[in-house]
């Protein structure tokens, strides 16, 4: 199970606070609202401006402004969306905070990685996706999603369950036929920065993995571990080779050698104990 230590978490919380206050231009609170994509998933946005054939939005998660093609964008529901939301009145008001703190936050902002221009990597980490379409860069957070297993001896063996008869074939799995994240660059590139009980962890653990997709079920087959009575493992997953540099600070970056078909994928870490690592990040790459 991936873990974050408290004061990087505390750390991340208070810049995207000020974020949000900057760029509302007052320490008091707003509504959140959403650009809902054609393919059902959304961006949480302060606000949004449709300029030609893109779409100029502040990310309400990242304290960035961020491009997207307007042909991504599904004007009704997020219409529909927005307008319920502003009726509900039901988002968390932003603690006030002081101009010191305002100050102060703003300043440690200027740290954090740049990956293109007015594009910065959030101060608590995370897993995110960096592609150009259209020539405009774009960068998208990639959720936590949580393995689950199936096996005929057990309905719980992410923590190696062993048939003490004979070798167990173990099936990992994820929800739902495809990721809300999608993207349409073949050569996108990975940035992360993710703690274990271990500390960061270094890029050289990060795959990319193809999924499969079972007929029959919605969900997506992302790898399978055959398990012996010893308890050995021969684990069988489709991995796409890349390579992987520090980038700034605690944060790496992992780029494919070759380009992503069209499908879906998820970025697991190569566990370095006799336990599975249960969280993946999955996105799926459009034609």
């Amino acid at each position: 199970m991936m873990t974050r230590t408290i004061s990087r978490v505390a750390k991340g919380l208070a810049v995207l606070t000020v974020l949000w206050l900057l760029a509302c231009g007052v320490a008091g609170a707003q509504t959140a609202q959403r650009l809902i994509l054609s393919d059902g998933s959304y961006q949480s946005v302060n606000e949004f401006h449709k300029e030609g054939d893109r779409v100029r939005y502040l990310s309400s998660e990242r304290g960035e402004w961020e491009e997207l093609p307007a042909s991504l964008v599904d004007w009704k529901a997020t219409d529909e969306w927005n307008s319920t939301a502003m009726r509900r009145g039901d988002e968390e008001e932003l603690k006030q905070v002081t101009a010191e703190e305002v100050a102060a936050r703003k300043e440690a902002m200027k740290n954090t990685p740049l990956v293109a221009p007015d594009m910065r990597l959030p101060a608590e980490g995370g897993v995110f996706l960096f592609e150009e379409v259209d020539g405009k860069p774009a960068l998208h957070k990639v959720p936590t999603q949580h393995l689950s297993a199936e096996s005929k001896t057990s309905s719980n063996v992410l923590r190696h369950a062993v048939n003490p008869f004979a070798s167990v074939l173990v099936t990992l799995e994820l929800k739902g036929r495809e990721a809300r994240v999608r993207i349409h660059s073949t050569r996108p590139v990975l940035y992360v920065d993710i703690d274990d009980e271990t500390g960061t962890v270094p890029g050289e653990r990060y795959r990319i993995v193809r999924l499969a997709a079972d007929k029959g079920r919605d969900l997506r087959v992302v790898g399978r571990d055959k398990v012996s009575m010893k308890g050995n493992e021969q684990a069988s997953y489709q991995v796409v080779k890349t390579r992987a540099e520090k980038f700034s600070g605690e944060w790496w970056k992992v780029v494919p050698v070759e380009p992503l078909a069209p499908g879906e994928y998820a970025v697991v870490i190569e566990s370095n104990s006799q336990e599975t690592n249960e969280d993946v990040w999955d996105f799926g790459v459009e034609r």
